[in-house]
Formats: C-alpha cells, structure tokens, sequence
C-alpha cells in the first residue's frame, strides 16, 4: 500500500499517532490534555508507537452446522455487509461491532475496524466507530494508545462526546492510573467541555472507592447533588459498600437514611453491604432488622448475602463459644 495513497476515514484509526504541539494548522485538541499525555508516555509502551496489530478475525463464509454461537453469527452478518453494494450505512457495521465488543471479544472487534473497514474507500466512519475502538484498547489495559485515536478524532473534525470521555476515564482506572483520571474528570468540568453525566461521575466515583480515596468519593457525591448529573443507586452503593470495608460502618447507614429521603431506592446490594458491615462490628440486632427491611421491601437475596449471613451466623457462633469459655 503506497504511503502517499491518500487516507480514508476508516484508516485514520491505524495510524493511531498522537496530536502534539506541532499539530498542523487547525486541529482543536484541547491543550490540557497534553499533561496527561505525558504522564501515559512513562508506561512500557511509547503511546507514539503502534500497538501489536490484533489477530485478524476469522470469518467464515457460511453458516456451518455447529452449535449455534453468536460471535460467529456477528462475525458472518459483518462478512456478508462487507459484500453488499452499495455497502451499508456505516451504522450497521457499528451494530455489529458493538454486540462483538459486548460479548468482550476487544481484539477481534479491533480487528474488523483496522484489518477490514479500512479496506473500503466507501465506508465513512464516525464518532460511534472511534468510541467502539477506543473502548477495545482501554479493555485490553491499552488506554494509551485510546487516547492516540483521540487525537486522530480531533484531526478529523470529529467532537468527542461524553461517552468518549468516560471510556478513557474508565480505561485509566482498570489500569490503576486513579490520579490521572480524576485529573482528566477535573479538567472536563473546569473546561465546561463536556457535561459528566451520572455515568462519568459513578465511574470516578468507584475508581476513588478502589484505591482507599472513600472520603473523596464522597465529597464528589456532594457535587452530584449539587449539579445536574444526579446520584443514583449504583453511585450511593459504590461508597456505601466502600464505607463500610473502610470500617466506617455509622457513615455508611447515615447516607443509607439519607439515600432513603431522597427517594433513591437500595437494592440487594446496598442492604448486603450494610448487613456485612454491622456484622463484622458485631452489630448482630442492626443487621437483623437491616435484614427483616430488605425483606419486607420485597428485596430477595442473592448469592453474596446468603454468604454473609452465612458467615455472620459462624463468626456469632464462635463469638458466644468464646464468651462460654469452650
């Protein structure tokens, strides 16, 4: 293939080059992304060189008579579209990328976007094929290499959304880089550039809870109240849970009752973390009642709870035979 063979919009997303302060006349990268870009330039892998290229996908070319499996039939329902002309809008190669991406098969999805979309001139990629991609790298702990196919998004006149954002925010966090997320999570909301949304906010959330930062987890709550991005069920449960792993089991009911006032509804999760959390204080008449709610609200237990009373009643045991002196 000729280097000065002019570029499609599929293949842009192979280049994956980073947008630097050289960026030719009329790119619009925001320039508080270069810091970031710096600190990710310090991993094993240089973000400005290209990534192993994924296995190229198999796809078959007929229906075989093996049991059915639906990564096969994504993968012949994306074969047969590359075969039709004129080709499909680019929205039903999307559809079929993204039932791969979410059966968790990132590199084969990779693959089809750099190894078969770039093959057409005909096929014009958009906003939802960038996220697609740049979600893949960040599942494979490449969330370097995420942010190289957003510096080409920028070059191509492409508008990150919020759903860009959170993607890379994410990736950061799987790959314990919680400083430079939050720090990115700042910047979006000082810039006014994109507008976090429940989704970006629990996101930040649970990658503070993960490294020990519960106290500022919290205090982000208290801007969620604050702004349009209103809490919900999963956040409060994320620094509920948190909380009481962190052995601060009274802050954690008191935002339960606040939760509750609020009209934000607990689920299983939210009474199992209590309920494990009295327990381990000792607390056994708390859990009890916490229990005998989530009954009477119609909340069934699962897996996880069953475990913790299980647990409860042995530590309860051990406590009252320790107590007997036997």
């Amino acid at each position: 293939m000729s280097r000065r063979r002019r570029v499609s919009d599929s293949s842009i997303i192979g280049r994956r080059r980073i947008a630097d302060h050289n960026c030719q006349k009329g790119t619009i990268f925001p320039s508080f992304l270069f810091p970031l870009f710096r600190s990710l330039s310090n991993t094993t892998t240089s973000p400005t060189s290209p990534p192993p290229p994924p296995a190229v996908a198999v796809i078959p070319k007929q229906r075989c008579n093996l049991v059915p499996n639906h990564l096969q039939s994504a993968l012949i329902s994306f074969n047969r579209m590359l075969q039709m002309r004129p080709l499909p809008p680019i929205s039903q190669f999307n559809k079929a990328l993204g039932l791969i991406t979410k059966m968790g098969h990132y590199a084969i999805s990779l693959s089809l976007i750099l190894n078969k979309l770039q093959q057409f001139q005909g096929i014009q990629v958009d906003l939802y094929t960038f996220n697609i991609a740049i979600n893949c790298y960040c599942r494979l702990n490449q969330v370097h290499f995420g942010f190289s196919l957003l510096g080409s998004l920028f070059k191509r006149g492409f508008t990150p959304d919020g759903t860009t954002f959170n993607t890379l925010i994410n990736g950061l966090i799987l790959e314990d880089k919680t400083p430079e997320a939050v720090e990115l999570f700042k910047k979006l909301i000082t810039t006014r550039d994109i507008e976090p949304d429940v989704i970006m906010y629990g996101t930040i959330v649970n990658g503070l809870c993960r490294t020990g930062n519960t106290v500022r987890a919290v205090s982000l709550l208290r801007m969620m109240e604050e702004g349009s991005g209103k809490p919900d069920t999963v956040v409060y449960n994320t620094i509920i849970d948190s909380l009481c792993k962190d052995r601060m089991v009274d802050d954690a009911v008191k935002l339960f009752t606040e939760m509750n006032e609020k009209g934000i509804f607990p689920d299983v999760v939210t009474y199992t973390s209590l309920i494990h959390g009295l327990c381990n204080f000792g607390r056994w008449e708390e859990a009890t009642e916490m229990l005998r709610e989530m009954l009477d609200s119609g909340i069934a237990l699962n897996v996880h709870t069953f475990n913790v009373l299980v647990d409860a009643c042995n530590q309860g045991r051990d406590d009252e035979q320790g107590r007997g002196g036997t």
